[in-house]
Formats: structure tokens, C-alpha cells, sequence
């Protein structure tokens, strides 16, 4: 060949492989959204079957919950079992991540060791208020620690729950710091496939629909301008969703798709 055939197939090449990058790069993202997505999915199922264990009820965002113990009992007593772990009370760390992770452990060592200071113990796993019990486990976002790995605080790197799911309407008549942190009856939540039970945040793990411009911002930051968000639905499926399916009408209003999302049932 000659120099000049030589730089014209160098050419070629080069602009081939500038086509073939970005294709690359988009489906390395791909994989890792559906691989995201799954792990979410699988937490959402777990969820589902705490549920099917504590009542038909899903667990509150955080324990205690808004709900006040009438007594004589004991919170320990009164309330669903959690593990005072990590962020003390959230789902994140001391409900599902327990279920998913430590009860299994824990109801295999020798019930001596079982529990310390009334909580079952930690089956292995080290917490602190950086959440690096998360770490390699389901509840990381691979995407978030690629997009932010200066971000120590893995709480960060994870997802959210929907706390304005709607509440059982007997905690109207009963006493209750904040009816929207209590338990909810599955059977009363009747749009399962359109009301959303964890979503994608980077900043808290439990969110409201006033928190739907930090959502927002989390897709862009984890997937890009217009980067559809990881999101699972009550009846356990998950998929990624446009921002614009994430509903910006007031679901206190009777706007019928944004009360299903948000709270589950309609207006």
C-alpha cells in the first residue's frame, strides 16, 4: 500500500470508531439500567412479601411511624419488627434491607446470639451513617456511584420510598404524629400498577410529591438529559420511566393519574 492509501484506510477507521463509541457507551448504560432496574424489582417483591408476613400491610417509610402506641406495650412490643440499624428506623436500613439481608442470618445463629440490646443482631454486616451496608448489595445504584464516586454517604446511592401512599382512614380517629409514615393496607390501594412504591432520589430515601423535582434531578444527574427514572409499582414490577410519567399535578387535587401514582387510589 501506499502512504497515501495507508492514511486514507487510517481514515476510515478512525471515523468508524468514532460511529461505533457512542453505540458502545449507550448500550454499556443499557446493561446497567436493566441490571438497576431488576435489583429494584426484587426489593420491591421482598416488600411484598413483608407484607404478606406483618398483616397485608406494607411497612411504614420509617419506624415507629406516625402512628402512637396506645401502650401498655413496648415499641418493640407494638409495632412490626424492625432493626434499629444504620439511619435508625428508615425502610431503607431496619425494615426491608433487615428482611432481605439479616433475618435469614439471624434466625440461623443459636438464639443466645440472636439479639443484643433488644434488636436481632447485624448477621454479619457492618453499619455506620454512611450506609456502607449498602455497598454490592441490591440496594445500590451502580449508576449513582459511576455518576457521583466522590459520594461517600451510600444512602445516596440508593432509592426511595413513596410516602404518600394513601393511609388508612382509621388513623383520622386515632392518635398520630404524621398518618403518612403508618403501615398501609395493600387491599385498599386498589391501582397497584400505577402507584408508585420506590422511585430513584439521591438526596432522601423517603419521599412525597414535594419532593418531585429532586426525582427529577436525580434522572438527569444518574442518565442524563431526559434520563428515564428506575421506578417500581405496588404490584411489583419495575421499569424505567420518562419524567413526564412522573405526574406534577397536586395529587390532593382530582387529578386522576397523578392521585393513582402518587397516593394509589383515585381523587
Amino acid at each position: 500500500m501506499t502512504l497515501l492509501e495507508l492514511l486514507v484506510v487510517i481514515t476510515i477507521l478512525g471515523i468508524l470508531i468514532a460511529l461505533l463509541v457512542p453505540s458502545l457507551g449507550k448500550g454499556k448504560e443499557m446493561a446497567v439500567a436493566l441490571k438497576n432496574t431488576s435489583n429494584l424489582r426484587q426489593i420491591a417483591v421482598a416488600t411484598l412479601s413483608w407484607a404478606a408476613d406483618n398483616g397485608n400491610k406494607l411497612p411504614s417509610p420509617e419506624y415507629p411511624g406516625g402512628m402512637i402506641n396506645p401502650g401498655p406495650k413496648t415499641d418493640e412490643e407494638y409495632f412490626p419488627e424492625y432493626w434499629n440499624i444504620g439511619e435508625t428506623g428508615l425502610w431503607l436500613d431496619g425494615v426491608v434491607f433487615a428482611h432481605m439481608y439479616i433475618a435469614a442470618q439471624a434466625e440461623r445463629e443459636e438464639d443466645g446470639e440472636t439479639y443484643e440490646d433488644g434488636y436481632a443482631s447485624s448477621g454479619g454486616y457492618s453499619f455506620d451513617e454512611e450506609g456502607s451496608h449498602l455497598k454490592a448489595t441490591l440496594f445500590e445504584s451502580t449508576q449513582s456511584v459511576t455518576k457521583n464516586p466522590g459520594e461517600k454517604d451510600y444512602h445516596k446511592h440508593s432509592y426511595a420510598m413513596n410516602a404518600n401512599l394513601q393511609y388508612d382512614r382509621i388513623y383520622d380517629q386515632v392518635e398520630s404524629t404524621d398518618p403518612f409514615l403508618t403501615e398501609k393496607t395493600l387491599s385498599n390501594l386498589v391501582h397497584a400498577p400505577s402507584a408508585m412504591l420506590y422511585i430513584e432520589c439521591g438526596e432522601p430515601n423517603v419521599v412525597r410529591f414535594e419532593d418531585r423535582e429532586m426525582i427529577l434531578e436525580t434522572g438527569v444527574t444518574r442518565w442524563g438529559e431526559n434520563g428515564k427514572i428506575i421506578t417500581a409499582f405496588l404490584d411489583g414490577h419495575a421499569e424505567r420511566i420518562t419524567p413526564e410519567r412522573v405526574p406534577e399535578d397536586d395529587p390532593d387535587g382530582n387529578d386522576r393519574e397523578s392521585s393513582r401514582f402518587w397516593r394509589g387510589v383515585d381523587p
